[in-house]
């Protein structure tokens, strides 16, 4: 009987504010937890609602969507960092972005620099089971094209096209080959490897020029960054749009590029799987803020969107970093939960395993 006079009573007293236009969350933290019921009742809102009113927008996000599947697309992980193997269900056809293995070093400036995937960001995929119809490279940096797991992944898949961001070779010009002999490793067998895929200018009629494989098509989109060539790759297929940009969005796309992808996107999906963290090397910093990336992301206005490359499952080493420590080589990253404040409608998950519900689930195999 107590436990009804006080509920009755503090249910009259924030009457005022019930009834003038607060919001179901405002209502509610004006309650005990104990009252919820009596308050239920009063507003005619089912009980269930509001004790989700007070859930992380991760958690509300997770009860009504299922990270991966978007339309005919399916999204899969090959390591929870930025490795990916997306198949369109309605052609059965498949690629792999980004393919970076366990055990396999990343080498900047020979031995300046070396990045590793940890055992725990490796989710014990056989290489062997990994089916493709090609192989999507987003930037040449050796983390991204890892000329060591895409040699292991191309002897596995038949030699299957690889579509690269920007051709290394000594052919193109002695600054770039003095950059490439020195900064990347394997600059050779990359080259040799590598197809390069065109810029995505419209043309005239408004449309884009692809390079294809398969069902489907790859083109550039935007401009590249000016310290480092980080663009945006854009796919096109029967199923829908990707947007892949594991760095983020360098710049702001043009009218007629955003005119084109809405061509594109028609009664499919456009799903963006873009970068959110900040990258820092020797002090400069190389990507942009994910102030930024809100901007470009609601210029694009994605169907879904995964954050990605958030470089958790690194192990950094090498003679600058063993110096200056993360002087050389600083992440910062922003946390799941605001990610998915600003994108609530959107927001899909990422490959990370670390304080994130929203995971993109683990490649299976065919």
């Amino acid at each position: 009987m107590a436990h009804d006079c006080l509920c009755f009573l503090l249910l009259n007293l924030v009457a005022g504010v019930v009834s003038s236009n607060a919001t179901l969350v405002e209502q509610a933290t004006c309650l005990a937890e104990n009252c919820l019921e009596e308050f239920a009742l009063l507003q005619r809102v089912p009980l269930e609602e509001l004790r989700r009113s007070d859930q992380t927008c991760l958690e509300r996000v997770r009860a009504n969507v299922t990270p991966g599947e978007e339309g005919q697309f399916k999204l899969r992980v090959l390591n929870y960092d930025n490795s990916w193997h997306i198949t369109c269900k309605a052609s059965q056809q498949s690629l792999v972005f980004d393919p970076f293995f366990l055990g396999k070093q990343a080498h900047f400036f020979g031995l300046v620099q070396t990045v590793e995937l940890q055992s725990e960001g490796w989710p014990g995929i056989p290489i062997s089971s990994i089916t493709t119809q090609g192989v999507v490279i987003s930037v040449d940096a050796p983390d991204h094209f890892n000329a060591p797991s895409l040699r292991e992944l191309i002897d596995q898949t038949h030699k299957v096209p690889v579509l690269s961001a920007y051709v290394q070779s000594p052919q193109d010009g002695l600054k770039m080959a003095v950059v490439d002999a020195f900064g990347y490793g394997n600059f050779e067998d990359i080259a040799a490897l590598s197809t390069l895929y065109p810029s995505c200018n419209p043309t005239a009629d408004g449309d884009l020029q692809f390079k294809d494989i398969g069902d489907f098509r790859v083109c550039y989109a935007g401009l590249p960054n000016i310290a480092v060539p980080f663009r945006t790759v854009l796919i096109a297929s029967s199923c829908g749009a990707i947007l892949y940009a594991p760095h983020g969005i360098p710049e702001p796309f043009s009218e007629n590029l955003l005119q084109a992808i809405s061509k594109l996107r028609v009664g499919k999906p456009l799903v963006a799987i873009v970068g959110t963290s900040t990258l820092y090397q020797l002090g400069i910093k190389l990507t942009k803020t994910f102030e930024f990336t809100q901007e470009v992301l609601r210029q694009i206005k994605p169907d879904a969107f995964y954050d990605t490359h958030r470089q958790e499952y690194f192990a950094v080493g090498g003679i600058a970093f063993d110096l200056l420590g993360n002087s050389t080589y600083r992440i910062d990253r922003v946390s799941p939960e605001d990610i998915c404040r600003a994108f609530p409608d959107q927001y899909r998950g990422s490959p990370s395993r670390k304080d994130n519900p929203l995971q993109v689930p683990v490649y299976e195999g065919a």
